[in-house]
Order: structure tokens, then sequence, then C-alpha cells
């Protein structure tokens, strides 16, 4: 049985006291909206640091999910299914520049990912109007034959632009089995 490790509650602990006290720090600011001061800049600037929260999604926006899984049909074979979305390519903007696709294969068994660019891409719903449907100019043997898209490999890429996710945390996988017993 895996036990979780002191160090990783910890880790978990700290994002739930900064909310805390930032949700305080708002509710401070809260009291005064027309508190101004000399230093106005300086004051907007800090309230464009603040969290924005919404409770529902904004008009013509989706979600993740709302794609993934979905298939990828062929707009050059009459609507023939080519695939399926395994996942979304998104920058640091937020903007999403290509949709990973999973084609070839049986029940997901040799299924290669092909990465796909969000322009090149027909976006469109149902006759239900409760589903997307996505359309390419392609066939499934040109996805097939297209160089495979590799997750890892961008891996260093987002590193390099200031996206490391290194916690110091070891990952189970590396560590023997005399590494997990006196760590648990």
């Amino acid at each position: 049985m895996k036990m979780i490790k002191p160090a990783f509650l910890g880790t978990l602990m700290v994002p739930a006291f900064m909310f805390a006290a930032g949700a305080n720090a708002q509710s401070d600011n809260a009291a005064e909206p027309n508190a101004q001061s000399d230093n106005s800049a300086t004051m907007q600037h800090s309230n464009d640091m603040d969290a924005t929260y919404l409770t529902s999604a904004p008009q013509n926006s989706f979600h993740a999910d709302a794609l993934t899984g979905n298939a990828v049909l062929s707009a050059v074979e009459e609507d023939e299914e080519i695939g399926t979305i395994n996942d979304l390519i998104i920058d640091m903007d937020g903007q999403i520049q290509a949709v990973v696709v999973g084609v070839g294969g049986f029940l997901g068994m040799g299924e290669k990912d092909v990465a796909i660019e969000w322009d090149s891409l027909d976006l469109t719903m149902d006759e239900d109007n409760d589903d997307y449907v996505i359309r390419v100019n392609a066939t499934q043997e040109a996805l097939e034959e297209a160089e495979g898209y590799e997750r890892d490999g961008n891996t260093e890429e987002m590193n390099n632009d200031g996206m490391n996710n290194d916690t110091g945390m070891e990952n189970d996988a590396d560590m023997d089995d005399e590494e997990m017993d006196a760590n648990s």
C-alpha cells in the first residue's frame, strides 16, 4: 500500500494557506473600493495580478473535455472517422495551437499520435447542437504516414521557457524498494 509522503502533504498545504491569505487580503481591499493614493499606477498594477473567478464558461468558449475523446472526421472521404482527439496543445497565452489525434491501431494498441494545427480543423456542432463535429482535410492514410507527435520532446523546451515543474520530490517509479520503505 502506498503512503503519502509528509513532504508531499506539505506541498499541498502551502497553496491552501496562500489561498486563505490571498482571500483575506482581497476582502481587506474590497472594504475600501474608492480609496485612492498618489500611487494609483502601482495600485492598478497590483490589481492586475489578482485572480479572476468565473461562475460559468464565457460565451463562444468550451471546455477541453468537449473535444478530447471526440472523433476526427475526414472532410475528403465523406466524414470517415480517421482518429480521436487525445490531447490539446495550448501555448503560454492560452490559445490552442494543435490537437493531438490518435490514428491507426486497434482498441488503443498500435495507435500513433499526430499533432494537427488548430487552424487546419473545421469545428461545427452536430444536428442536436450538443456535441462538436471535427473535420480535417486529410485522409486516414495521410495521418498514418505523417510524422508522429512525441509529448516528451517538448518537456525540455517548456522548462527552458520558465515552465519548470521540478518540485524537488523524487518520483516513486525511480526509487527502489528500500528507498520507498525508508520514506514510508
